[in-house]
């Protein structure tokens, strides 16, 4: 770009009320409102971020800009400095905008973003990720640039809008375009994170108390008290899996009589998680031209940590990089252990000496649900879905509804007015019938 980022910078100040208009107007991929089993899982997300996304470039019309190079000091260190800063009127939070006019200095753009964002945070704890609006205006030609983007806005769910500069000869001319990320990129993105092989599982299994948790009588099953306790025992597990950021699922279950008698704990544990060092190896090989199940079933020492920080190659140190990534993968899986051992021990505390006896391992999905005895002899109790994995199947559930309304209205059932069709969406959140069907149609 010919002008400096500076003159930039000055122009988009002096005009800041007429930024919207200098934006040109974008056209978005509509929902093409298919019947529930007509999408791809992926699909429904992907639709959903396009419309959050329309509506974030949309509140742009809002825009109210109240500083240009805000100085943010913090004691003690050097001051950084905000290219603009200001807040959508009508709406709550703080917009922090950060431009990069050339290619090379827009990988600095989320590092700068996120320093800024951290202060503003500091000075105004507890804020949540819905009180900062991110705007970066930045070339989007590096790779790490949209895939951070992209990032935010899928997993980390922030509201963040990126607009591409454009001037010729004069200032006047200065236009913006809104990146919009491509379904191929999308579906890229998303199918490489879901392949079973990516899915941690970690299961624990006890003995605890009777008539706390599990029948007296031998032979017996367990009675609807014990069956809700266990749901409470995975809904709070679901809660520590959101607060950590974990996309997965997980669920209690209790062994079938027979299998007592031959000597398994009464009572289990599932929990299960995205790994995203697995994810990472599987989207590069993918993105390498190896097949989507290849890619997925490769070991994790088919790549090394310098095929993602080329950089390192260039450090002269006798430090072998082949093996970090391997052993960050599989220590990853302690963040799924820490969680169902930390619930399980303090559901057992007791005034006295705890007594109660457990055993535990460690599987992926795709060997867990094919090939592991323990989860067929078995009732498998509520299963709640955490980050992604439950609003991608939130969205199904909302197709389901709106299909199955639409094919009841025309053949005139009165399913809607005595309430079975809300019950039949209710009890499909918790299912496993539906829910696993929906988890192995991932990457179908």
């Amino acid at each position: 770009m010919r002008f400096k980022e500076t003159e930039i910078q000055q122009y988009i100040w002096e005009h800041r009320e007429d930024l919207f208009s200098m934006i040109q107007t974008p056209l978005f991929e509509k929902d093409p409102n298919k019947k529930s089993w007509e999408y791809e899982p992926w699909e429904l997300l992907y639709y959903q971020t396009l419309k959050e996304y329309e509506e974030y470039y949309n509140s742009l019309e809002r825009l109210e800009f109240f500083g240009c190079e805000v100085r943010l000091p913090k004691e003690g260190e050097n001051t950084i400095r905000s290219d603009f800063f200001g807040s959508l009127e009508g709406e709550n939070g703080f917009v922090i905008c950060e431009l990069k006019v050339n290619r090379q200095p827009e990988r600095q753009a989320f590092t700068e973003l996120f320093a800024y964002a951290n202060h503003v945070r500091s000075k105004f704890a507890p804020m949540g990720r819905r009180d900062i609006f991110y705007l970066l205006i930045s070339p989007m030609e590096e790779r790490i640039v949209k895939e951070a983007t992209l990032s935010n806005l899928l997993y980390d769910k922030n509201r963040i809008v990126a607009l591409i500069p454009s001037v010729g000869d004069d200032l006047n001319s200065l236009k913006f375009e809104l990146w919009v990320p491509s379904k191929k990129d999308f579906e890229t993105f998303a199918k490489t994170a879901f392949a079973p092989e990516n899915i941690d599982v970690f299961r624990i299994s006890w003995r605890g108390a009777e008539v706390k948790w599990s029948p007296t009588e031998k032979g017996k099953g367990p009675d609807s008290e014990m069956i809700h306790r266990l749901n409470k025992v995975s809904h709070y597990a679901a809660q520590l899996m959101e607060a950590n950021g974990i996309h997965g699922f997980v669920f209690c279950l209790q062994s079938y009589p027979s299998e007592r008698d031959r000597g398994m704990f009464e009572n289990g544990f599932t929990i299960c998680g995205i790994n995203p060092f697995k994810s990472a190896k599987t989207r590069l090989l993918y993105d390498g031209g190896a097949g989507l199940k290849d890619a997925a079933e490769a070991d994790m020492e088919a790549v090394g940590i310098e095929d993602f920080f080329p950089g390192l190659d260039e450090i002269d140190t006798d430090y072998e990089f082949e093996g970090p990534l391997y052993w960050l993968a599989n220590n990853w899986s302690s963040c799924l252990d820490e969680i169902a051992l930390g619930v399980v021990n303090r559901l057992n505390r007791t005034i006295g000496p705890s007594t109660y006896d457990h055993g535990y391992g460690g599987f992926d999905w795709q060997s867990y649900r094919y090939n592991s005895h323990e989860d067929e002899f078995c009732w498998n109790y509520d299963i709640s879905l955490t980050g992604v994995f439950r609003e991608m199947y939130d969205l199904y559930l909302e197709r389901v509804y709106q299909t199955d309304k639409k094919n009841i209205d025309n053949e005139k059932i009165g399913m809607i007015e005595n309430g079975q069709l809300e019950w039949h969406i209710i009890d499909m959140m918790y299912s496993h019938a539906h829910i696993r069907e929906f988890v192995d149609g991932l990457i179908k």
